[in-house]
């Protein structure tokens, strides 16, 4: 493990040094692997390994740069029912399951209102439509797209904020994508929780496949699958009153200070 104190570089330093190395890719070009629906495998670490993880990745993955950088900053508010029935159906294990949001993607100023369902074969399907900013309640454009979509759920509220930087990796050669999120916060109208020392690393693949270049990295590094979902586990360092049972050993896993 990087220890980010033992060098004249920061942690901060040492991941714009190895995310230089990469050949870059633009936004249009990404869109070829935009993957709406896909399986996803995540898994959490210290991001302290970060730069020895992009730099065993060096050859096998372009980065996405947008206006000069690849780090991009996002800000997600996230929609649920007043009984938080979307936060419950994760929990609960429903087979299958929605996520309301609505994300502004900072270095690009686009805004989309985003509507994921999860299925119960583990695939996620996600449609979205283009809006001006974020806003505290849904517009006619954002309501449609809810009946499009089926939702039973159509009385929708504000709920958390995810903030967050990303690196967005695509495939050489393999229909994949891949994001890596740290410096993540959680916030409500009254909390505001930082995640300190996490990463989320997510790989978007069109059929589960193993042996990709990065699976296999990280395996190597004994970094493992974890089920993870911002919104759930910020809901629940957020909200000590939310149920949690099933989430008690993410927030252990992830240093949690709320249980």
């Amino acid at each position: 493990m990087i220890n980010a104190g033992s060098s004249d570089t920061t942690l901060s330093d040492q991941i714009d040094s190895e995310l230089a190395r990469l050949t870059p890719i633009t936004l249009s070009e990404m869109d070829s692997v935009s993957l709406m629906n896909r399986v996803d495998t995540k898994f959490v670490a210290s991001d302290q390994v970060l730069p020895t993880l992009l730099a065993q990745l060096r050859d096998t993955y372009k980065v996405l740069e947008v206006e000069g950088l690849r780090r991009s900053p996002y800000e997600s508010l996230y929609f649920d029912t007043l009984r938080r029935d979307c936060y419950l159906d994760h929990h609960n294990q429903r087979g299958t399951r929605l996520k309301f949001r609505q994300r502004r993607y900072k270095s690009s100023g686009v805004t989309f209102f985003e509507v994921k369902r999860k299925t119960n074969r583990g695939r996620t399907d996600k449609k979205r439509i283009a809006i001006p900013t974020i806003e505290q309640e849904l517009n006619d454009d954002s309501r449609d797209l809810l009946g499009r979509t089926n939702s039973k759920y159509t009385q929708l509220l504000p709920q958390i904020w995810t903030l967050f930087s990303r690196i967005t990796l695509a495939g050489i050669g393999i229909a994949e994508r891949v994001t890596i999120d740290t410096e993540l916060r959680f916030c409500d109208d009254c909390r505001d929780e930082p995640l300190s020392d996490v990463m989320i690393i997510e790989v978007k693949q069109e059929r589960n496949q193993r042996n990709s270049p990065i699976r296999q990295c990280l395996r190597q590094m004994g970094i493992r699958p974890m089920r993870f979902s911002k919104y759930c586990i910020g809901s629940a360092i957020l909200d000590p009153n939310l149920k949690r049972n099933r989430f008690k050993r993410k927030l252990m896993a992830i240093g949690s200070h709320t249980l």
